[in-house]
């Protein structure tokens, strides 16, 4: 009987450490289980919303380091200057369309130096392609001596093969940079402490370059229509010589009536604004111009002009510097 007990409490004891075995791998079953639909539900999770094209409704999903490292890599090619070893990341596609363009970039380049400050790599539901997003600050120094410092905010387009298949970037200029600002300059008016005073100059964007391409064919056809077409019904004109006079489209058959031909070409055409203030510009205009009129004088000059467009887009306004042509 004794004997009989202890049979039975060493079968107890050998049931109870059996059953606590199994309870530890069910415990650990189940941790690895809810980790395992914890990743799922991670990765599973949409966020955001796509508003236009193919997938508008989508949301977007985490993407995967792979897509990353692929950036990466292409970073350091990227900042190596080595044009070959970057577009082996691109496809094939990228590589037709973007590829040459690229090799000329490069062949520009002295040196490059592009600093990741953070990447995301994301999807749209549903999709195998990724897109890793990157901010990063470049520097770049140019074979002609120029320098360009840039923070970016990239996207970069990952196809299911895990190839580069497109690229898109936004570039915000910061103030040290030695060119491409969007202002520039200053504007010292002859009445300190006024309005524009010390105000910068920025680049107008109104149409005011075409409009002074047409003006010269206008000009040169004799076109009284086309021309009065850019001009405003009251035109303020300085001349070279000092002399102020104004124009009017009633007197543009008179005005060409006197001439036997025209021949205005510019050759730079810089269209400005004050900075922070309405529309109105200024458009400065290098250019040569040769008239013959019908008593045989022939007006050849070498010109500088100041182009004042009004708020309707108009010219209302010319001022004139001139020499004569330089002998080549």
């Amino acid at each position: 009987m004794p004997i009989q007990i202890i049979r039975l409490e060493n079968q107890s004891y050998f049931l109870a450490y059996t059953i606590l075995k199994i309870k530890k791998h069910i415990k650990k079953i189940v941790l690895l289980g809810a980790f395992v639909a914890s990743a799922l539900m991670v990765n599973a999770q949409t966020v955001g919303k796509v508003f236009v094209g193919e997938n508008e409704g989508k949301g977007f999903q985490l993407g995967s380091d792979k897509s990353m490292n692929t950036v990466l890599e292409a970073t350091k090619a990227y900042n190596a200057v080595n044009h070959e070893a970057e577009i082996a990341l691109w496809s094939a596609e990228m590589v037709k369309k973007d590829g040459e363009n690229h090799k000329k970039s490069m062949a520009s380049l002295t040196s490059v130096t592009n600093k990741p400050m953070a990447m995301l790599p994301i999807k749209i539901q549903g999709s195998n392609n990724e897109i890793v997003m990157v901010q990063s600050t470049e520097e770049r120094v140019f074979k002609n001596g120029s320098k360009q410092n840039l923070n970016l905010f990239e996207l970069f387009f990952i196809d299911k093969a895990g190839k580069i298949e497109n690229f898109q970037q936004y570039v915000n200029i910061p103030a040290t940079n030695e060119y491409g600002k969007t202002s520039g300059g200053k504007y010292i008016s002859s009445k300190p402490g006024s309005e524009a005073d010390g105000r910068s100059l920025q680049f107008s964007n109104r149409g005011e370059v075409a409009a002074i391409e047409n003006l010269a064919k206008a000009w040169n056809a004799m076109d009284v229509k086309a021309f009065a077409d850019i001009i405003a019904d009251e035109v303020s004109i300085e001349a070279y010589n000092g002399t102020k006079s104004k124009l009017t489209k009633a007197m543009l058959p008179a005005e060409f009536a006197q001439y036997k031909s025209l021949d205005w070409k510019p050759g730079l055409i810089l269209p400005f604004k004050l900075t922070n203030t309405d529309p109105a510009s200024g458009i400065l205009v290098y250019s040569s111009e040769k008239r013959v009129l019908k008593d045989g004088t022939v007006w050849d000059k070498e010109l500088v002009e100041l182009f004042g467009f009004n708020l309707a887009g108009k010219i209302d306004s010319i001022t004139q510097f001139a020499r004569e042509k330089t002998k080549k």
